[in-house]
Protein backbone atom coordinates (compact mmCIF):
# COMPACT_ATOMS: atom_id res chain seq x y z
CA UNK A 1 0.00 0.00 0.00
CA UNK A 2 1.31 3.42 -0.91
CA UNK A 3 2.06 6.12 1.64
CA UNK A 4 -0.76 8.31 0.33
CA UNK A 5 -3.32 5.51 0.69
CA UNK A 6 -2.13 4.75 4.25
CA UNK A 7 -2.49 8.38 5.26
CA UNK A 8 -6.00 8.60 3.83
CA UNK A 9 -7.04 5.41 5.64
CA UNK A 10 -5.75 6.70 8.98
CA UNK A 11 -7.57 9.99 8.56
CA UNK A 12 -10.85 8.18 7.79
CA UNK A 13 -10.44 5.93 10.87
CA UNK A 14 -9.73 8.97 13.06
CA UNK A 15 -12.86 10.79 11.83
CA UNK A 16 -14.94 7.70 12.53
CA UNK A 17 -13.57 7.38 16.07
CA UNK A 18 -14.32 11.09 16.77
CA UNK A 19 -17.86 10.71 15.47
CA UNK A 20 -18.45 7.76 17.79
CA UNK A 21 -16.96 9.46 20.85
CA UNK A 22 -18.75 12.83 20.42
CA UNK A 23 -22.05 11.82 22.19
CA UNK A 24 -20.11 10.49 25.21
CA UNK A 25 -18.36 13.80 25.89
CA UNK A 26 -14.81 15.00 25.90
CA UNK A 27 -13.79 12.83 28.87
CA UNK A 28 -15.82 9.78 27.94
CA UNK A 29 -18.04 10.00 31.08
CA UNK A 30 -20.79 12.60 30.36
CA UNK A 31 -22.79 13.50 27.28
CA UNK A 32 -22.28 16.86 25.69
CA UNK A 33 -24.48 19.77 26.84
CA UNK A 34 -26.44 20.09 23.63
CA UNK A 35 -27.11 16.37 23.45
CA UNK A 36 -28.12 16.19 27.12
CA UNK A 37 -30.60 19.05 26.78
CA UNK A 38 -32.08 17.53 23.67
CA UNK A 39 -32.63 14.14 25.28
CA UNK A 40 -33.43 15.18 28.89
CA UNK A 41 -37.14 15.11 29.89
CA UNK A 42 -38.63 18.34 31.23
CA UNK A 43 -38.45 18.61 35.00
CA UNK A 44 -41.74 17.92 36.82
CA UNK A 45 -41.55 21.29 38.60
CA UNK A 46 -41.42 23.08 35.28
CA UNK A 47 -44.44 21.12 34.08
CA UNK A 48 -46.38 21.98 37.22
CA UNK A 49 -45.50 25.65 36.88
CA UNK A 50 -46.67 25.68 33.30
CA UNK A 51 -49.89 23.88 34.25
CA UNK A 52 -50.59 26.36 37.04
CA UNK A 53 -50.14 29.30 34.68
CA UNK A 54 -52.56 27.74 32.20
CA UNK A 55 -55.10 27.09 34.95
CA UNK A 56 -54.89 30.67 36.19
CA UNK A 57 -55.38 31.93 32.67
CA UNK A 58 -58.47 29.78 32.16
CA UNK A 59 -59.89 30.76 35.55
CA UNK A 60 -59.35 34.46 35.03
CA UNK A 61 -60.97 34.17 31.61
CA UNK A 62 -64.03 32.50 33.13
CA UNK A 63 -64.27 35.13 35.85
CA UNK A 64 -64.16 37.94 33.33
CA UNK A 65 -67.24 36.60 31.61
CA UNK A 66 -69.53 37.90 34.37
CA UNK A 67 -68.80 40.85 36.62
CA UNK A 68 -71.75 42.06 38.72
CA UNK A 69 -72.11 45.80 38.35
CA UNK A 70 -73.41 48.13 41.03
CA UNK A 71 -73.02 51.86 41.17
CA UNK A 72 -71.79 53.53 44.34
CA UNK A 73 -75.30 54.89 44.94
CA UNK A 74 -76.81 51.42 44.64
CA UNK A 75 -74.31 50.00 47.12
CA UNK A 76 -75.15 52.73 49.63
CA UNK A 77 -78.83 52.06 49.06
CA UNK A 78 -78.46 48.35 49.79
CA UNK A 79 -76.52 49.09 52.96
CA UNK A 80 -79.31 51.38 54.17
CA UNK A 81 -81.93 48.71 53.61
CA UNK A 82 -80.04 46.30 55.84
CA UNK A 83 -79.28 48.68 58.70
CA UNK A 84 -81.03 47.82 61.93
CA UNK A 85 -84.12 49.81 62.77
CA UNK A 86 -83.85 52.25 65.64
CA UNK A 87 -84.58 51.05 69.16
CA UNK A 88 -87.55 53.40 69.37
CA UNK A 89 -89.13 51.93 66.24
CA UNK A 90 -88.67 48.38 67.48
CA UNK A 91 -90.16 49.19 70.91
CA UNK A 92 -93.13 51.01 69.40
CA UNK A 93 -93.84 48.06 67.10
CA UNK A 94 -93.49 45.56 69.97
CA UNK A 95 -96.15 47.39 72.02
CA UNK A 96 -98.76 46.98 69.26
CA UNK A 97 -101.23 44.11 69.74
CA UNK A 98 -101.56 42.22 67.51
CA UNK A 99 -98.20 42.81 65.86
CA UNK A 100 -98.78 44.48 62.48
CA UNK A 101 -96.93 44.39 59.18
CA UNK A 102 -95.65 47.80 58.16
CA UNK A 103 -94.79 47.88 54.46
CA UNK A 104 -92.32 50.55 53.40
CA UNK A 105 -92.00 50.73 49.57
CA UNK A 106 -88.62 52.01 48.44
CA UNK A 107 -90.31 54.24 45.87
CA UNK A 108 -91.79 56.63 48.43
CA UNK A 109 -92.02 57.74 52.04
CA UNK A 110 -95.49 56.42 52.79
CA UNK A 111 -95.89 53.48 55.16
CA UNK A 112 -98.73 50.96 55.02
CA UNK A 113 -99.71 49.27 58.27
CA UNK A 114 -101.62 46.00 58.06
CA UNK A 115 -103.27 44.64 61.21
CA UNK A 116 -104.14 40.93 61.11
CA UNK A 117 -107.46 39.47 62.23
CA UNK A 118 -107.75 37.54 65.46
CA UNK A 119 -106.90 34.29 63.66
CA UNK A 120 -103.71 35.77 62.15
CA UNK A 121 -105.09 36.14 58.62
CA UNK A 122 -105.60 39.32 56.63
CA UNK A 123 -108.85 40.48 55.09
CA UNK A 124 -110.89 43.55 54.27
CA UNK A 125 -109.06 46.82 54.78
CA UNK A 126 -105.72 45.07 55.35
CA UNK A 127 -105.86 43.47 51.88
CA UNK A 128 -106.74 46.83 50.32
CA UNK A 129 -103.76 48.49 51.99
CA UNK A 130 -101.49 45.64 50.88
CA UNK A 131 -102.63 46.19 47.31
CA UNK A 132 -101.61 49.85 47.56
CA UNK A 133 -98.28 48.98 49.20
CA UNK A 134 -97.46 46.64 46.31
CA UNK A 135 -98.30 49.22 43.61
CA UNK A 136 -95.99 49.13 40.60
CA UNK A 137 -94.25 52.49 40.71
CA UNK A 138 -93.48 52.53 36.97
CA UNK A 139 -97.11 52.81 35.83
CA UNK A 140 -99.06 53.06 39.10
CA UNK A 141 -101.00 49.82 38.56
CA UNK A 142 -101.87 47.31 41.27
CA UNK A 143 -103.94 44.19 41.86
CA UNK A 144 -105.15 42.08 44.82
CA UNK A 145 -102.41 40.32 46.79
CA UNK A 146 -102.67 36.66 47.74
CA UNK A 147 -103.51 36.36 51.48
CA UNK A 148 -101.03 33.53 52.12
CA UNK A 149 -98.17 35.70 50.89
CA UNK A 150 -99.07 38.26 53.55
CA UNK A 151 -99.27 35.55 56.20
CA UNK A 152 -95.76 34.36 55.38
CA UNK A 153 -94.35 37.90 55.53
CA UNK A 154 -96.14 38.37 58.86
CA UNK A 155 -94.50 35.24 60.28
CA UNK A 156 -91.07 36.50 59.27
CA UNK A 157 -91.80 39.95 60.74
CA UNK A 158 -92.81 38.40 64.08
CA UNK A 159 -89.89 35.99 64.11
CA UNK A 160 -87.24 38.67 63.50
CA UNK A 161 -89.09 41.50 65.32
CA UNK A 162 -88.90 43.71 62.24
CA UNK A 163 -90.85 46.95 62.72
CA UNK A 164 -91.20 47.41 58.97
CA UNK A 165 -90.58 45.65 55.65
CA UNK A 166 -88.84 47.23 52.68
CA UNK A 167 -90.85 46.43 49.55
CA UNK A 168 -88.22 46.33 46.82
CA UNK A 169 -90.78 45.14 44.32
CA UNK A 170 -94.39 44.01 44.73
CA UNK A 171 -96.80 43.95 41.84
CA UNK A 172 -95.25 44.26 38.38
CA UNK A 173 -97.30 44.46 35.20
CA UNK A 174 -96.20 43.34 31.78
CA UNK A 175 -95.36 39.65 32.17
CA UNK A 176 -98.42 37.53 33.06
CA UNK A 177 -96.21 34.48 33.68
CA UNK A 178 -94.44 36.21 36.57
CA UNK A 179 -95.89 35.76 40.05
CA UNK A 180 -95.24 39.45 40.60
CA UNK A 181 -97.90 40.13 37.96
CA UNK A 182 -100.23 37.64 39.67
CA UNK A 183 -100.05 39.34 43.08
CA UNK A 184 -98.25 36.32 44.54
CA UNK A 185 -94.67 37.57 44.99
CA UNK A 186 -92.63 40.16 46.80
CA UNK A 187 -88.97 41.18 46.78
CA UNK A 188 -88.25 42.26 50.33
CA UNK A 189 -85.66 43.21 52.92
CA UNK A 190 -86.09 43.14 56.69
CA UNK A 191 -83.93 45.78 58.41
CA UNK A 192 -81.09 44.27 60.39
CA UNK A 193 -81.71 40.77 59.03
CA UNK A 194 -79.12 39.19 56.69
CA UNK A 195 -80.67 37.94 53.47
CA UNK A 196 -79.34 34.43 54.10
CA UNK A 197 -81.09 34.21 57.46
CA UNK A 198 -84.36 35.53 56.04
CA UNK A 199 -84.25 33.04 53.15
CA UNK A 200 -83.36 30.26 55.60
CA UNK A 201 -86.47 31.04 57.63
CA UNK A 202 -88.84 31.26 54.67
CA UNK A 203 -87.90 28.02 52.89
CA UNK A 204 -89.33 25.60 55.50
CA UNK A 205 -92.77 27.28 55.37
CA UNK A 206 -93.66 25.04 52.42
CA UNK A 207 -95.14 25.68 48.98
CA UNK A 208 -92.95 28.72 48.43
CA UNK A 209 -90.47 30.04 45.92
CA UNK A 210 -87.49 31.62 47.65
CA UNK A 211 -84.72 33.29 45.66
CA UNK A 212 -81.74 35.10 47.12
CA UNK A 213 -80.12 37.92 45.15
CA UNK A 214 -76.75 38.62 46.80
CA UNK A 215 -75.69 41.30 44.32
CA UNK A 216 -78.97 43.23 44.26
CA UNK A 217 -79.37 42.70 48.00
CA UNK A 218 -82.86 41.29 48.58
CA UNK A 219 -84.89 38.07 48.95
CA UNK A 220 -87.68 37.01 46.62
CA UNK A 221 -90.70 35.22 48.13
CA UNK A 222 -93.72 33.82 46.32
CA UNK A 223 -96.45 31.23 46.92
CA UNK A 224 -96.82 28.30 44.55
CA UNK A 225 -97.83 24.66 44.13
CA UNK A 226 -94.42 23.20 45.05
CA UNK A 227 -91.33 24.73 46.57
CA UNK A 228 -88.35 25.82 44.53
CA UNK A 229 -85.20 27.60 45.74
CA UNK A 230 -82.56 29.48 43.78
CA UNK A 231 -79.75 32.00 43.94
CA UNK A 232 -79.16 34.72 41.35
CA UNK A 233 -75.98 36.81 41.28
CA UNK A 234 -77.22 39.21 38.60
CA UNK A 235 -77.48 42.91 39.27
CA UNK A 236 -79.75 45.63 37.91
CA UNK A 237 -79.97 45.71 34.11
CA UNK A 238 -78.15 42.36 33.83
CA UNK A 239 -79.50 39.06 32.48
CA UNK A 240 -80.57 36.78 35.29
CA UNK A 241 -78.13 34.09 36.44
CA UNK A 242 -80.55 31.84 38.26
CA UNK A 243 -78.97 28.75 39.81
CA UNK A 244 -81.07 26.14 41.57
CA UNK A 245 -80.01 25.33 45.15
CA UNK A 246 -81.13 22.90 47.86
CA UNK A 247 -83.18 20.87 45.40
CA UNK A 248 -83.75 17.97 47.80
CA UNK A 249 -85.18 20.15 50.56
CA UNK A 250 -88.16 21.55 48.64
CA UNK A 251 -90.24 18.33 48.60
CA UNK A 252 -89.28 17.64 52.20
CA UNK A 253 -90.48 21.03 53.41
CA UNK A 254 -93.70 20.69 51.39
CA UNK A 255 -94.50 17.33 53.04
CA UNK A 256 -93.95 18.78 56.51
CA UNK A 257 -96.07 21.83 55.73
CA UNK A 258 -98.87 19.65 54.34
CA UNK A 259 -98.86 17.52 57.50
CA UNK A 260 -99.23 20.72 59.54
CA UNK A 261 -102.22 21.91 57.54
CA UNK A 262 -100.69 24.11 54.83
CA UNK A 263 -102.10 23.83 51.33
CA UNK A 264 -100.36 24.44 47.98
CA UNK A 265 -101.35 27.46 45.94
CA UNK A 266 -102.26 26.22 42.44
CA UNK A 267 -100.15 27.85 39.74
CA UNK A 268 -101.96 30.03 37.21
CA UNK A 269 -99.40 29.11 34.51
CA UNK A 270 -98.07 25.62 33.91
CA UNK A 271 -94.31 26.19 34.02
CA UNK A 272 -91.35 24.07 34.96
CA UNK A 273 -89.59 25.06 38.16
CA UNK A 274 -86.65 26.48 36.19
CA UNK A 275 -88.90 28.52 33.89
CA UNK A 276 -90.82 29.80 36.87
CA UNK A 277 -87.68 31.03 38.62
CA UNK A 278 -86.41 32.69 35.46
CA UNK A 279 -89.62 34.72 35.24
CA UNK A 280 -88.84 36.18 38.67
CA UNK A 281 -85.71 38.01 37.57
CA UNK A 282 -83.95 40.75 39.52
CA UNK A 283 -86.25 43.67 40.11
CA UNK A 284 -86.12 46.22 37.27
CA UNK A 285 -87.17 48.82 39.82
CA UNK A 286 -83.59 48.81 41.10
CA UNK A 287 -82.24 50.15 37.84
CA UNK A 288 -80.88 53.63 38.40
CA UNK A 289 -82.92 54.18 41.55
CA UNK A 290 -81.93 55.78 44.79
CA UNK A 291 -83.54 55.17 48.14
CA UNK A 292 -86.54 57.49 48.45
CA UNK A 293 -87.08 57.03 52.17
CA UNK A 294 -85.67 58.75 55.20
CA UNK A 295 -81.95 59.20 54.67
CA UNK A 296 -81.03 59.83 58.30
CA UNK A 297 -79.11 56.92 59.82
CA UNK A 298 -80.86 54.90 62.49
CA UNK A 299 -79.72 54.73 66.08
CA UNK A 300 -77.91 51.54 65.18
CA UNK A 301 -75.65 53.59 62.89
CA UNK A 302 -73.53 51.47 60.63
CA UNK A 303 -73.74 48.42 62.86
CA UNK A 304 -76.45 47.03 60.66
CA UNK A 305 -75.65 44.14 58.38
CA UNK A 306 -73.97 44.74 55.06
CA UNK A 307 -75.64 41.79 53.36
CA UNK A 308 -75.93 42.30 49.61
CA UNK A 309 -73.42 45.16 49.49
CA UNK A 310 -70.77 42.97 47.91
CA UNK A 311 -70.73 41.38 44.51
CA UNK A 312 -69.73 37.94 45.68
CA UNK A 313 -72.21 35.08 45.54
CA UNK A 314 -73.31 33.87 48.96
CA UNK A 315 -74.31 30.33 49.75
CA UNK A 316 -77.71 30.72 51.40
CA UNK A 317 -78.59 28.98 54.64
CA UNK A 318 -81.01 26.18 54.00
CA UNK A 319 -83.08 26.46 57.15
CA UNK A 320 -84.66 23.50 58.92
CA UNK A 321 -88.36 22.84 59.39
CA UNK A 322 -89.72 24.39 62.57
CA UNK A 323 -91.72 22.32 65.02
CA UNK A 324 -94.86 23.91 63.63
CA UNK A 325 -95.59 26.38 60.86
CA UNK A 326 -98.38 28.14 62.72
CA UNK A 327 -98.07 31.69 64.00
CA UNK A 328 -97.99 30.41 67.56
CA UNK A 329 -94.64 28.72 67.01
CA UNK A 330 -92.67 31.02 64.74
CA UNK A 331 -90.44 32.02 67.61
CA UNK A 332 -88.51 28.76 67.18
CA UNK A 333 -85.13 28.91 65.48
CA UNK A 334 -84.82 27.94 61.83
CA UNK A 335 -81.36 29.12 60.96
CA UNK A 336 -79.37 25.90 60.93
CA UNK A 337 -77.48 25.15 57.80
CA UNK A 338 -77.97 21.68 56.28
CA UNK A 339 -76.64 21.41 52.74
CA UNK A 340 -77.81 19.51 49.72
Amino acid sequence: MSTRASTFLLLALGALVLALLAPIGPLGGEPSTATAQAGRPRAPSAQRSRSRRATRTRTSTRRRRFVPRLTAAQRRQIRRWHQRASRGEIEAWSRATPAPIVFRPIAGRERFELVPDDDGTFSGEALERAELAFTYRVDGTHRPIHPRLLQLVHRAVRHFHAPYVYVISGYRSGNPRSRHAQGRAIDLVLPGVPDRRLAGYLRPQGYVGVGIYPTSGFVHLDVRARSYFWSDASGPDQPNRERRILATLGPRFDRIARNLGAEPVPDLEELTDEESAQEENASPELSGTTLDVDEAPSEAGDEGTREGSTARTLEPDAGVPPASLTDASVSGGVDANPRE
